[in-house]
């Protein structure tokens, strides 16, 4: 083949993958995976069974969905290439521009041409000798150059810096986008943790876990302190978990407010009521005991425990404000206010009680043993605790485009040209 024929070519597709057209279908596609990521369900590419059912819900349309990668977009092909034509086009627009940007660094030997793009404004008055318009421009900050009786000022000609910083974040978030969509998932787990109840990942007993967590992952330790949740009907107005960290100090957990240990992620997923119930003797001794997550806010379940090895059950829904005054039993809010255990218990395979009971309230179960719920009912949390991978390289993304922004504009470059001709000034700036 023609080597002319072979650079056409190659010129041609340069000038594609470093074009803005590109870079705005490239960006259109990004915002439209982000979209389908929002508004489809997304699916565990190991989970048989939800795969399945997937396709025999939504068939044909649904398994080209799937085949597409939109049940899977963080790991679709769709959103790696996007990202990577994303990097390549970014990087060729920076290099073609490059040229260009250094010119505006260099401060000019003569003065430049005047474009249209210039304002201009004509000063009438008595006339100025050309080094003393220079030092009034000077004082105001530019460099001056001076060529007969036209006078030259340029103002924050490193400002393109910024520009150039803005762009390389933009670099470095594409690399942080591929790196999570291209790494293979980290531990992801939920589990409900109660006040004054100690957190070890690796003991925890996890309600559901995405990735099974492992002895070599780094270890995350916590206590969790104290719960406060204010509730307006069905509504969370106000939650906050306070935690105290294993190397010592406190942090809040909330609503939008993660807890971030590298390379953890904390994150609050619900919160529900933990009472603690007992079996004593006669004597009081308390024979077993222990502390019960009923359901988490806001449904009322019905939950069921074991208090005895002999398959002995207490099936309980709670009502943290109970109002029984209607036909069905409900609960007025999610404030402790009057708290009702709708109950029954099978105790060595009789019932022995079934009703309300209030916290203290004793039921007698036989051969002089007694159960009853403490009157002291705390709060547990749902928490979603994740590895995250590529996040910190997102990060830094950010933080360069916050420096690229002010490097932008904390000196905005600015261009002044002067003439002075007898009795006036023509100023030219922009």
């Amino acid at each position: 083949m023609d080597a002319q024929v072979i650079s056409t070519w190659l010129r041609r597709q340069y000038d594609f993958l470093a074009s803005r057209r590109l870079a705005v279908v490239l960006l259109a596609m990004l915002a439209a995976l982000l979209t389908v990521y929002l508004l489809v369900p997304q699916l565990d590419p190991g989970d048989a069974e939800a795969l399945r059912q997937w396709d025999g819900a939504s068939g044909v349309v649904g398994r080209l969905a799937r085949t597409l990668g939109f049940t899977d977009v963080q790991h679709s092909w769709l959103l790696i290439g996007t990202y990577v034509l994303l990097f390549v086009n970014l990087f060729l627009c920076m290099i073609r521009r490059f040229r260009a940007a250094v010119r505006l660094y260099r401060f000019p030997e003569s003065p430049p041409a005047v474009s249209p793009l210039w304002m201009q404004r004509e000063v009438n008055g008595p006339g100025l000798e050309p080094e003393a318009a220079a030092a009034a421009i000077r004082r105001k900050g530019y460099r001056t150059l001076v060529s007969g009786n036209t006078i030259y000022g340029l103002r924050g000609r490193f400002a393109i810096v910024g520009h150039w910083v803005f762009h390389l974040s933009f670099l470095v978030l594409i690399v942080g986008g591929m790196w999570v969509a291209a790494a293979p998932d980290g531990f992801r787990g939920t589990v409900g943790v109660g006040e004054g109840e100690p957190f070890d990942l690796r003991k925890a007993p996890f309600l559901g876990t995405k990735v099974p967590p492992s002895q070599d992952l780094p270890e995350l330790r916590f206590k969790m302190e104290k719960i406060e949740v204010l509730t307006v009907g069905e509504e969370v107005r106000q939650f906050e978990a306070l935690l105290s960290k294993s190397g010592g100090g406190h942090v809040t957990v909330g609503i939008n407010r993660p807890y971030r240990n590298r390379p953890y992620q904390v994150l609050v997923h619900g919160f529900g009521y933990m009472p603690g119930w007992v079996v004593v003797n006669r004597r009081g001794r308390m024979l077993r005991g222990a502390w019960v997550k009923l359901a988490p806010f806001p449904r009322l379940e019905q939950e069921s425990f074991s208090i005895g090895p002999d398959g002995s059950t207490v099936s309980v829904r709670f009502f943290p404000d109970y109002d029984g005054a209607g036909l069905v039993a409900r609960s007025r809010s999610y404030e402790l206010r009057n708290a009702r255990f709708e109950t029954s218990i099978v105790w060595r395979g009789r019932q022995v009680f079934e009703g309300l009971l209030e916290p203290g309230q004793r039921v007698e179960l036989g051969r002089g043993q007694e159960f009853f719920f403490l009157p002291e009912i705390r709060k547990y949390t749902m928490l979603d605790v994740m590895q995250e991978r590529g996040h910190e390289v997102i990060l830094t993304g950010l933080c360069i485009m916050v420096l690229g922004i002010l490097l932008r504009y904390a000196r905005i470059r600015k261009e002044i040209l002067v003439r002075v001709e007898g009795g006036s000034l023509q100023l030219f700036g922009r």
